[in-house]
């Protein structure tokens, strides 16, 4: 497959399926009626940022459906694996939960050397949703849309830089994947802290790509100018804004949120957890706040989240490869 090759997130959606842990000698089971004391429902980013935000408005209807309280536990660091690996390494009995991003859970593990293998010790519960991805960059910059930007870039090789969050997030390589296609050389400026968006406003980064969650007020102030989308069509929100696939066939990206847990957890637990999440994300309420904030609920079965997670993996993977993108960590 040629590096230049494209990749679409719907590619290879139904592919083999992950399959479904089931109980075995020393795995730790429920005890009595599960859940019977509060849960912790670990979030590997700050507080404040867009999967915090998405992690906290689907744990408030989570509690009412298990009827037992989540408490959150913000553990961020190291795109996300210092709090996924406090998780894959908890006891596996239900209580402590990850909500992830699929930068952390299916695109850095390619590129970065853990210390746990995020597919093997961790096990999906459910998708909760999708959000949108908007191309960004700062209002000073001539270009208006995604083509003058690709060609006032060319112009200048190495002159300007783009913002992530962290070495290995998905954003980061799906902008290493778009300099890729379109013979760009830009500067990588990775953040953790919540200054990307005002750096960006401010001109001391020039490109972004980021959610529209954090970007949406900066839009509408004209403090950055949003050149594109990456999904797969136009966004009600921005109908005027086109498509990358539209200057770059295949190319989509689109950003997720999921419920995880210890991989040795016992299927009557997780089946518990697919149920009343299910439940949650399919409340006309929770709908609601996700549509404000302009997310996408996204309810799977353990299966078919499985066969997500898989397919989306071995997606990323081979973007990867054939980027030919290598980070030092």
């Amino acid at each position: 497959m040629s590096k230049r090759s494209t990749f679409n997130l719907r590619r290879g959606l139904l592919a083999a399926g992950l399959a479904l842990p089931f109980a075995a000698p020393g795995r730790v089971l429920a005890q009595g009626t599960y859940p019977d004391k509060p849960l912790k429902l670990v979030i590997p980013f700050a507080a404040g940022g867009a999967i915090d935000v998405l992690g906290r408005t689907f744990a408030s209807r989570l509690s009412e459906e298990l009827k037992q309280q989540i408490v959150v536990d913000n553990r961020a660091g190291a795109t996300g694996h210092v709090g996924s690996e406090y998780v894959a390494r908890s006891p596996a009995d239900g209580y402590t939960l990850l909500f992830t991003p699929s930068s952390t859970q299916v695109v850095s593990p390619h590129v970065l050397n853990l210390r746990y293998k995020p597919m093997e010790d961790l096990v999906p519960v459910t998708l909760a949703a999708t959000v949108p991805n908007l191309v960004v960059v700062n209002a000073a910059l001539p270009a208006t849309t995604l083509q003058e930007f690709i060609d006032y870039a060319r112009a200048r090789p190495g002159q300007l830089s783009y913002a992530s969050w962290g070495i290995g997030s998905n954003l980061h390589l799906a902008t290493e994947l778009l300099s890729l296609q379109s013979g760009l050389k830009m500067v990588h400026v990775p953040y953790s802290a919540p200054t990307l968006v005002q750096d960006l406003v401010a001109g001391r980064v020039q490109f972004h790509i980021g959610n529209i969650v954090e970007l949406e007020s900066f839009i509408r102030t004209g403090q950055v100018r949003l050149l594109a989308v990456t999904g797969p069509e136009r966004l009600p929100a921005f109908p005027n804004a086109p498509t990358v696939a539209e200057r770059i066939p295949g190319y989509v990206v689109r950003s997720w949120g999921m419920l995880m847990a210890p991989a040795r957890t016992s299927p009557e637990v997780l089946a518990r957890l697919n149920a009343a999440s299910v439940r949650a994300l399919a409340s006309p309420e929770l709908r609601e706040a996700f549509e404000k904030l302009r997310f996408t609920p996204a309810p799977l079965s353990l299966e078919r989240t499985a066969e997500f997670l898989r397919a989306d993996n071995d997606l990323w993977g081979r973007a990867v490869r054939d980027a030919n993108v290598r980070l030092n960590n």
